[in-house]
């Protein structure tokens, strides 16, 4: 029988993280090594992700964010189940399920977005899912995201795309985007606003602004970390470039009305439009994007949840109410930078 061990990551020294991120997370092996105790919220509770290694050598790593839900006005602390993963060599011998059994461990309740085949892992445990949450991608130069086509410059192409994307969505109206540390306040008093909504029979993340601080301004990349304004709603987003694809991820959106949100989004679209952006980029549970997003490039997600009381589970098992890009782990390519 092969003996191993298990770890709370914080045990675990810096240089053998980095060397089984490189090996796992190679496109963001530095930026986890440098911010793991961020992206992880270590130091928010008690909990931290858990480290497993067999002769000193790390095989696999259950991941984990803590983060506080409210349930018909009840606060309980769960965790989001994330970077779950074992070395390839490792694999279909049992270690994803003697991870996941320990991770159980830690908190009475818990949640991830995870893959196929993790979610086969969690099902064994007697985790439920449904598939109400959307991964949804808008290409605005479709040819940058086409390996053999991409390394030519089509600026004549790109320029047509671009013009009919314009022409579908076209607004009198402009919008610009804001810097979000110059503009804190005002989404901390937004975040407090949008609690007017009552009766949710689902749980709520809750964001207040120990929440806020930690995502937004502690967070590595918040430079690169913007808002658009328009009517009282607005919209948080990330902007950045990867793979030589400029990107325009939304991670979160506010909205004092449901139908000033498609307008919202459209506005959002022309500037990317204008500024040689390449895709916009959502997770959303919402029927409106559906205007704005092609249904062919939307993907559904696995929200898979376990509890171990079962009002809670029956709770949970419906879903999260308004999961958005800046939940989870869903976002992790933002964190990443070259390797070179």
């Amino acid at each position: 029988m092969i003996r191993y061990k298990i770890n709370k990551i914080s045990e675990i020294d810096t240089d053998q993280l980095s060397d089984f991120y490189k090996k796992t997370y190679y496109q963001r092996y530095k930026n986890l090594t440098s911010n793991w105790r961020w992206w992880y919220r270590v130091g928010y509770t008690e909990f931290e992700p858990l480290i497993l290694s067999i002769d000193q050598q790390i095989i696999g790593q259950a991941g984990l964010l803590p983060v506080d839900l409210k349930i018909k006005k009840k606060i309980i602390k769960a965790i989001w189940f994330i970077d779950f993963v074992i070395l390839p060599e490792f694999r279909s011998k049992g270690f994803g399920q003697i991870l996941t059994k320990e991770w159980m461990k830690i908190c009475p309740n818990q949640i991830t977005l995870c893959n196929n085949q993790s979610l086969k892992i969690f099902q064994k445990f007697g985790w439920k899912n449904n598939l109400a949450t959307k991964r949804l991608i808008r290409p605005i130069n479709p040819l940058k995201f086409f390996p053999i086509i991409k390394k030519y410059n089509f600026n004549f192409t790109n320029k047509i795309l671009r013009y009919f994307i314009k022409r579908k969505f076209n607004r009198n109206t402009s919008i610009s985007p804001y810097k979000i540390g110059n503009n804190f306040k005002v989404i901390v008093e937004s975040f407090k606003i949008k609690k007017f909504i009552k009766n949710i029979e689902v749980a709520e993340i809750i964001r207040d602004e120990k929440w806020l601080i930690w995502r937004l301004i502690e967070c590595p990349y918040s430079n690169d970390i913007h808002f658009f304004e328009y009517n009282n709603n607005f919209a948080i987003v990330h902007i950045f470039s990867s793979n030589n694809i400029k990107r325009l991820n939304i991670l979160y959106t506010y909205y004092t009305d449901e139908e000033q949100e498609d307008e919202l989004l459209v506005l959002i679209l022309n500037w990317a439009i204008k500024n040689n952006f390449d895709m916009v980029w959502s997770v959303s549970e919402s029927k409106k994007f559906k205007n704005i997003f092609p249904k062919s490039l939307s993907k559904k997600l696995n929200f898979t949840t376990w509890s171990s009381d079962k009002g809670i589970f029956e709770t949970l098992r419906k879903g999260l109410f308004d999961v958005q890009g800046i939940d989870s782990d869903i976002d992790s390519s933002l964190y990443t930078e070259p390797t070179t």
